[in-house]
């Protein structure tokens, strides 16, 4: 599967750590590009993206396999998040 442009630019984020929380995945990948390529509603996509918590193993590995990176990587970057005090 080709890369877009967008998938590539969120792969570099995640690489070089400067992607932040899971929400601002939005700021690279159009959420309608993302709801669209990773079968979801937008509202579903919209919630689990403010909510990593919420994110299924299968979202984790539909978005690992866009960004063309390992679902580990995205999955530790969930958890710190998740873990991360208030």
């Amino acid at each position: 599967m080709k890369q877009t442009n967008h998938y590539r630019l969120l792969k570099t984020a995640l690489d070089n750590g400067t992607l932040g929380p899971i929400r601002n995945i939005t700021r690279i990948v159009p959420v309608t590009v993302l709801t669209r390529d990773m079968r979801l509603n937008y509202n579903t996509t919209s919630k689990r993206l403010l909510d990593p918590g919420k994110l299924t193993a299968t979202d984790i590995l539909r978005l690992s396999k866009l960004a063309g990176v390992t679902p580990a990587d995205v999955l530790k970057l969930i958890v710190q998040e998740i873990t991360r005090p208030n």
